[in-house]
């Protein structure tokens, strides 16, 4: 098992912005008929590490206290949900925010991973390597990888990121 502190910030605000952002892409496919309101699953390093920090300490990034989300924890991930769409876009605008730095710092910062293709070629994602994808980030978050691939084009090309 490798060290959970192998990622480094970028990489884990970049991969914690990617499990936020392509799980939304995932619900928009689908009816969303949580009473609650929209939920998000993180690994629980990822929670630890920068959601949960995100929730607490908003102010300290420029955005407002976050207001009635609720989390639910086991033993390997944090389930969250947003008592509103409104809070949820909040959320997504800090991770918006975010992915423009990443984007600048891509071929300028290598702690910063590629932004993912995730539509390889086609005009709508593909489910499948979403899931995939997923799966990679929360395994380096867990510490059971020190290589995350990120699908980076069509025909399934990958970007192997090292995360240390």
């Amino acid at each position: 098992m490798f060290s959970r502190s192998s990622l480094s910030k970028p990489a884990q605000f970049s991969f914690a912005a990617d499990l936020f952002m392509l799980q939304a892409i995932l619900r928009s496919e689908e009816t969303d008929n949580n009473p609650k309101g929209p939920e998000y699953v993180f690994p629980s390093s990822c929670y630890r590490q920068i959601v949960g920090w995100l929730l607490t300490g908003a102010e300290e990034v420029g955005l407002e206290p976050f207001e009635g989300v609720t989390t639910q924890r086991d033993s390997t991930e944090v389930r969250i949900t947003f008592p509103s769409r409104a809070e949820e876009d909040r959320m997504h605008r800090f991770f918006e925010m975010f992915n423009q730095k990443r984007r600048q710092a891509q071929g300028v910062d290598p702690s910063f991973p590629p932004m993912p293709d995730i539509y390889q070629g086609t005009a709508k994602p593909v489910r499948h390597v979403i899931e995939r994808y997923l799966v990679c980030i929360e395994n380096a978050f867990d510490g059971d990888s020190n290589v995350v691939p990120v699908p980076i084009g069509p025909d399934g090309a990958e970007f192997n990121f090292q995360c240390s």
